[in-house]
């Protein structure tokens, strides 16, 4: 090869080398220039020789300016101070260094910088300069902090906390656990646990559940939150536990394993057993307390129903005065030691949980002047004004239990008369609030009485607890009174309080919501819409109370008002409206006043020409009632019996206004005012409500008869067996033994006996619908009367009930027509079958089915179809000559066809007279 080839050689290899280069500098460039880390070079002096885009942009200078500058001409000193002091420590080593920067940046946050720096060699291996690359660190260095505050966390908690903590994988077995939970499994460190399960620690049956639960977790991903289980170790032991286990998710939100934490409840678990032995121990002690206290109080009101049922035909008999006095002292003895029984039943039902409560319609204002009216012969008797006053925007119809408000009612007015010597008591109704379908009702009972002082107050409510416990007592009772209420306005969802000072008198009061009935206008209201209004009226009452009361019920009826407390300033009024033009037209006196009374006010009103023409109207207690001769003297038109019930003062009013002949009265009548009759009948009352009995036994005494009471089905049975009582008013619902029960047993005792129908029962229930009637028909009772009993219906009642008895014995001889009998007899051929025989067979058969129909059509108020059934029957009784029961079919038919319901007592006339048949029929089969 010449020289020119060699050469050419030669460049040619050059230009390649050349062509390298270039390639591998641009490679160069290119990835210096594109990676996201800073890159720079400083030459011995620490002068800049090289920098990429990537540093120009984080100093924010152009290459050309950065070019032979030193840190402090890029930097401020103290970083230029360290980054050369680095540079050193390399140039002076030949080492790499390492090391991760902590920078702030102008907003003041904390930054955190990679920085590697290593030495720059020349051609011969010197140390010419450094190298360097840094970039931000920041995110990673945060996430790994946090990391590592997290890891301290759970490892603070796996360590230091006693509840058991745990994490498994999806096949259950442990990946991690506290060291509490270590050291209940035995081991010595809580790594040993990793890998394992609870077949390895715990019995099969809670190892098998735990899994359970876990694999549920897995599959639905839903926790399961504080578990009571009983855990049961491998060797034996027991434990119980609060398990929380929730999923055990990854970072991409897969569920990877369980998690889970036990909290040792075993001692609370014990304290829990003990508290629920001792709870129930408790309730038992309770319950045959009270269990005691019934059959104890029961068992007393056995032979105390016989005292007060013997003592009351004792009295029915003629006596000397000292037997009469001795008969009464028993027979009010009696009546005490019942009150006390009472209390002591309704006491142990309460306590019992057996005490109900119910929701019927009722009227307000019944209740409350009922109530009221209960307790005036002992006001009287103390010589103590007793009123009640319902606020006119208390609403009257209301729903709720009348019975238990009653009772309540009246152990709180007892208390007041009983702790009251002078002055009054005042009961007191309004409105506390409520909404548009319920009102809460507040009953305050005010009194001027001795006042409680503040040891006993706080011990009113507790039963068995007297304001005054000594011996030596004023006041006697059970202390049963006070405790019973409150729980009673506790069961209605009420509250009970009370205000006293001692020698200043009590406010006992308590609140119960009551539902609203649709309002309705009463028949005061509709009367007093155009006859009273613009009538002036004048009350003239000593006391403030009455006055007031009277004042609102008047304005009430749009009558104007005016009142006196005294005789001579009642004559200065009268005297003065007369001389302006505008008299009164009616007084109402007060007949109990000081200085001059009310006959005597009367008296003076009638003899001055100027206010002659007053009429008047006299209130006065029962007590002080005038003969007719003295009132009718003195000009007064009309009296009522305080306290007085609105709608009697209405109507006396009314009357008066009118010039109504006769003396308008309240319907009051003491015994021996009423017709002889009356007291011989001989009445038993069953009902189980000791103030339902009260009503209803004051409401007897003001028709003139005298009654005993009971309060169970059981009572009922006892006493009926001791005396002959001709009416029974028979509550449906009481405890033992109900009503209808009751009934039933009566009537089959009377049919073994085959002496008719011995008593006459009216049922009294709260409810009043068809269904009810029939049940009570069915029972074998004979009338219906529904609560809250009214005296009028309950008179009426009664009167029924006596004629029906008077009716049955007078025909118990005569309940077949024997021409009807002879003749069907007569129709008898030799040697064939009695024809009558089998006509009483027949009858006796085909009745029960006829009789079911006619309480079923009664029941469905099916007026035809009721008509077409009683027919039936009707034609078959007298077919037979049974002549009582065709007269009963014959009832029913008759209303039935003027398009009317028949009275549930016409109906079951028919099954009683054909109770009444029967064996008398039977008798006439064999015969």
């Amino acid at each position: 090869m010449d020289s020119s080839e060699i050469a050419s050689d030669e460049s040619k290899r050059l230009r390649e080398l050349e062509l390298a280069l270039q390639r591998s500098e641009a490679f160069y460039h290119s990835l210096v220039e594109t990676i996201p880390q800073n890159i720079f070079r400083k030459d011995a002096k620490g002068r800049f020789t090289f920098a990429n885009s990537r540093f120009c942009d984080t100093v924010k200078r152009s290459l050309p300016e950065i070019m032979g500058k030193t840190d402090f001409d890029l930097f401020p000193p103290e970083l230029a101070a360290k980054y050369q002091q680095d540079d050193r420590r390399v140039l002076e080593s030949g080492i790499v260094f390492k090391t991760i920067e902590q920078h702030r940046d102008t907003g003041g946050n904390t930054l955190y910088v990679q920085v590697i720096k290593s030495p720059l060699r020349g051609e011969k291996g010197e140390i010419v300069g450094v190298q360097g690359i840094f970039w931000d660190e920041t995110e990673r260095y945060k996430a790994e902090e946090a990391l590592a505050y997290e890891r301290d966390l759970l490892r603070a908690m796996l360590d230091n906390i006693p509840d058991s903590i745990y994490f498994k994988d999806r096949q259950s077995r442990f990946l991690a656990v506290s060291r509490s939970l270590a050291a209940r499994l035995g081991l010595q460190r809580p790594e040993e646990a990793i890998g394992k399960t609870d077949r390895e620690f715990f019995g099969p049956a809670h190892a098998e559940q735990a899994l359970r639960d876990e694999q549920n977790i897995l599959r639905t991903g839903e926790p399961l939150i504080a578990k009571t289980e009983q855990e049961v170790w491998r060797d034996g032991r027991e434990r119980w536990v609060l398990t929380t286990k929730v999923p055990l998710r990854n970072a991409q939100l897969e569920i990877i394993g369980t998690f889970g934490i036990s909290k040792d409840i075993t001692e609370l678990k014990q304290a829990e057993t003990e508290l629920a032995e001792a709870r129930d121990a408790a309730l038992e002690s309770a319950r045959l307390k009270s269990e005691f206290l019934a059959n104890m109080s029961h068992e007393i009101r056995t032979p105390l129903n016989a005292v007060i049922g013997m003592s009351g035909l004792l009295l029915d008999t003629s006596l000397s005065d000292d037997q009469r006095d001795f008969a009464e002292t028993i027979r009010n003895s009696a009546d005490a030691l019942l009150n006390i029984i009472n209390d002591i039943l309704d006491f142990s039902k309460i306590e019992a949980g057996k005490m109900g409560i119910e929701t019927i319609e009722f009227d307000l204002n019944e209740v409350v002047e009922g109530t009221t009216e209960l307790l005036a012969e002992s006001a009287i008797l103390k010589e103590i004004e007793l009123a009640s006053w319902i606020h006119e925007d208390v609403p009257r119809h209301l729903r709720g239990d009348p019975g238990r408000i009653r009772q309540v009612l009246t152990n709180l007015l007892a208390n007041a008369v009983k702790f009251t010597e002078q002055g009054e008591v005042v009961l007191d109704v309004t409105q506390a609030g409520g909404s548009e379908n319920e009102a809460l009702i507040k009953f305050s009972v005010r009194d001027t009485g001795v006042g409680i002082s503040p040891e006993a107050q706080a011990r009113l409510f507790q039963a068995f607890v007297q304001a005054d416990g000594s011996t030596t007592r004023r006041y006697g009772g059970t202390g049963l009174g006070l405790a019973i209420s409150k729980q009673l306005v506790d069961l209605m969802t009420g509250e009970i309080g009370f205000e006293s000072a001692p020698g200043k008198g009590s406010v006992f009061w308590f609140t119960l919501p009551l539902e609203k009935q649709e309002e309705q206008e009463t028949q005061i209201q509709q009367a007093a819409a155009g006859s009273l209004e613009g009538c002036r009226i004048l009350v003239v009452d000593d006391n403030e109370t009455n006055r007031e009361i009277v004042h609102h019920q008047v304005i009430s009826w749009k009558m104007r008002n005016g009142s006196a407390e005294t005789g001579a300033a009642a004559l200065r009024e009268l005297e003065q409206a007369v001389q302006s033009g505008d008299p009164y037209r009616i007084a109402i006196l007060d007949m109990q006043m000081p200085a001059m009374d009310g006959l005597t006010l009367a008296r003076a009103i009638k003899a001055n020409p100027l206010i002659a023409e007053t009429r008047l109207v006299m209130l006065t207690s029962l007590g002080y009632l005038p003969e007719e001769r003295r009132w009718r003297e003195a000009g007064i038109a009309a009296y009522l019996i305080k306290p007085v019930k609105e709608a009697r003062l209405y109507d006396a009013i009314v009357q008066v206004l009118r010039g109504s002949p006769g003396m308008a009265r309240g319907k009051i009548e003491r015994a021996g005012e009423g017709d002889a009759w009356r007291r011989s009948v001989r009445i038993l009352v069953a009902e189980d409500n000791s103030v339902n009995q009260k009503v209803v036994l004051r409401q007897l005494q003001k028709l003139g008869y005298s009654a005993d009471a009971v309060a169970n089905g059981l009572e009922v049975l006892q006493a009926t067996r001791n005396i002959p009582y001709d009416i029974i008013l028979m509550d449906c619902q009481m405890p033992e033994l109900d009503g209808y029960e009751a009934t039933r047993l009566l009537r089959s005792e009377e049919k073994k006996q085959g002496n008719g129908l011995k008593f006459h029962i009216v049922a009294m229930t709260a409810n009043a619908l068809a269904g009810d009637r029939e049940e009570c028909l069915t029972a074998g009772m004979d009338d219906y009367i529904s609560k809250p009993v009214r005296i009028e219906e309950l008179d009426a009642a009664i009167c029924r009930g006596l004629q029906h008895l008077e009716q049955a014995r007078a025909e118990d001889s005569a309940l077949l027509d024997q021409t009807i009998l002879n003749s069907v007899r007569e129709l008898r051929a030799p040697g064939e079958t009695d024809p009558l025989a089998e006509l009483i067979e027949l009858f006796l058969h085909d009745t029960p089915t006829r009789i079911a129909s006619i309480l079923d059509e009664f029941k469905a108020a099916n007026l035809k179809a009721l008509e077409r059934a009683a027919h039936s029957l009707k034609g078959s009784a007298s077919n037979l000559g049974a002549r009582h029961l065709a007269n009963a079919c014959l009832e029913v038919m008759g209303v039935a066809q003027c398009g009317k319901l028949p009275d549930a007592s016409a109906v079951a006339r028919i099954l009683s007279e054909f109770e009444r048949l029967k064996p008398v029929l039977e008798k006439e089969r064999g015969s």
